[in-house]
């Protein structure tokens, strides 16, 4: 895209914005700008991701949300936190707290920090077969007796297929232990690196006697929800074959304690600095919390107001 249909965008994102804000009589409000990633003046430059980040930001801007907080957006690249570090932004709203933990110890970035722990994009159990996870005494793939299925609930013995990469496989498992259907050697919400690499290694006991399939769920998410009992999907692999977690999941990823938040990142020269301060709080908010819930039905969902699923 040039720079000119660059422009023409964002020109008409702020038009858009501007306008709605006159229609509810507030358009002194505005403090969403765009500009070159060189902080500046009292706006706060914040180096910001895509879907459920840009958004969010923009949300609490038009919204009023921050006390009057100005924000100037600008798009993140790889090295945001290298950026932050050298001065050209203020803020940086892009990654996960393990993906910013892990670039922080690697590039020594000492002096930046978490200041606000957001949203988080959830994983969810799905099934095209089981309709709850409720207590049961049905059993399927027993081996040694017939398969008895008396209702709807995920039987023992059923098999469920996790990603196989690192991370997806171990949210999986967390969420298999929020849903009290198998039990680990540690709860969810740690950030070390054993907590954030449990495998088969880790699990203690199958309440409902477990089969875990680790699969290229990236690629054949399809086939693997229709064919196994279960499955264990990130909202944007949920999404491509048609699953809404708010409409079609078993269980959802709890937000609140959530390790794998979405985090805004400030370096030490902004420590205490109000602005700061009242931008983590909106984003922290209730507001955030309902606009996340109404727009993405689950896909995204706040880590401070607890949602039932």
């Amino acid at each position: 895209m040039g720079k000119s249909e660059t422009g023409r965008i964002r020109g008409t994102i702020l038009a858009s914005i501007t306008a709605l804000l006159v229609l509810s009589g507030c358009a002194d409000e505005v403090t969403v700008t765009y500009g070159d990633g060189t902080a500046s003046g009292d706006a706060l430059t914040i180096l910001v991701g895509d879907e459920g980040y840009r958004d969010v930001l923009e949300h609490v801007s038009a919204h009023g949300l921050a006390d009057g907080v100005e924000i100037e957006l600008v798009d993140a690249t790889d090295d945001a936190n290298r950026q932050l570090a050298e001065g050209h932004a203020d803020l940086v709203y892009f990654q996960t707290q393990p993906a910013f933990l892990q670039d922080r110890a690697t590039n020594s970035l000492d002096t930046l920090s978490v200041v606000s722990e957001v949203n988080v994009a959830p994983y969810a159990l799905y099934s095209a077969k089981w309709s709850g996870i409720e207590e049961t005494d049905d059993w399927v793939n027993a081996g040694l007796v017939e398969d008895r299925v008396t209702g709807t609930n995920l039987p023992h013995g059923a098999t469920v297929a996790l990603a196989d990469t690192v991370t997806g496989f171990a949210r999986g498992l967390y969420l298999l232990q929020t849903s009290n259907l198998i039990t680990l050697d540690r709860e969810f919400g740690g950030l070390d690196a054993q907590d954030l690499a449990v495998s088969e290694a880790n699990i203690l006991e199958s309440q409902r006697h477990l089969s875990i399939r680790r699969l290229d769920l990236a690629n054949f998410a399809a086939d693997a929800y229709r064919n196994y009992d279960a499955v264990v999907l990130d909202p944007r692999t949920a999404a491509s074959i048609g699953l809404i977690p708010e409409r079609d999941a078993l269980k959802v990823e709890p937000g609140p304690n959530n390790p794998y938040a979405r985090v805004l990142v400030a370096p030490s020269r902004l420590a205490g600095d109000p602005r700061v301060s009242a931008l983590g709080r909106a984003l922290e908010g209730e507001e955030v919390a309902d606009y996340l819930e109404q727009k993405y039905r689950g896909a995204y969902v706040s880590v401070h107001v607890p949602r039932d699923k």
